[in-house]
């Protein structure tokens, strides 16, 4: 008697090995690293990805500080190899994009202290810092900054203060600000605009030119 294809003694059909079922299995099958070739590869995947880590740090931090930070990410996985076995690191790409954000973090909470610092009319070297205003428009910025802060402090709340060295002299975003000071990037918004009609005042602004014409 012949069999149908649904009848209980039927021959199953062969089971499709799918592409990612092969993929899992691949990776089953794959060895453990070494500790030097877990280095050698987390190296490689920070160095070839290049551009990508370069996006990553820059969603925290405008374009001029990246290559920057991409460098102190460098140092610290060259730290950490210092002090933890490299091949216990399962998520390269995620291990590396951590090191990536904190490191932005890291740079945000200079900016703050730098913006702190010159509001409250010290300088880096006071605090026992070097200067960090290294390219021109920071310098350019911050001179113009300090001859007209005095003002700025008398018009200002500290808050306000503050948000308008960061936009103004740092150059950071909304955001950017937001994350250095723990605020929301619409609160930095809203600080930042009333710091600007507090300086936009016609009394405020011929305070400003007097300064400014007194320094020439």
């Amino acid at each position: 008697m012949t069999q149908t294809a649904g009848s209980s003694g039927s021959i199953p059909a062969p089971r499709r090995t799918t592409k990612a079922a092969s993929l899992r299995q691949a990776i089953t099958r794959k060895r453990t690293l070494t500790e030097a070739e877990a280095r050698e590869e987390i190296l490689r995947q920070f160095e070839s990805r290049r551009s990508y880590w370069f996006s990553v740090i820059g969603r925290k931090l405008p374009k001029r500080y990246v290559e920057d930070v991409y460098g102190q990410v460098g140092v610290r996985i060259a730290e950490d190899f210092s002090k933890h076995d490299a091949s216990t690191i399962k998520d390269i790409g995620g291990y590396i994009a951590t090191a990536c954000i904190r490191c932005a973090a890291d740079q945000l909470r200079r900016h703050k202290t730098e913006a702190e610092a010159l509001k409250n009319g010290k300088t880096q070297k006071s605090m026992g810092h070097p200067e960090v205003f290294t390219d021109h428009d920071s310098v350019v910025a911050r001179e113009g900054y300090l001859r007209v802060r005095e003002v700025m402090a008398d018009v200002l709340t500290d808050r306000q203060h503050l948000i308008y060295v960061l936009r103004h002299v740092k150059e950071l975003n909304s955001p950017e600000i937001g994350d250095a000071l723990g605020i929301s990037a619409a609160l930095a918004r809203k600080e930042l605009s009333a710091a600007q009609k507090a300086l936009d005042r016609e009394e405020v602004k011929q305070r400003l030119r007097s300064v400014l014409s007194e320094e020439r």
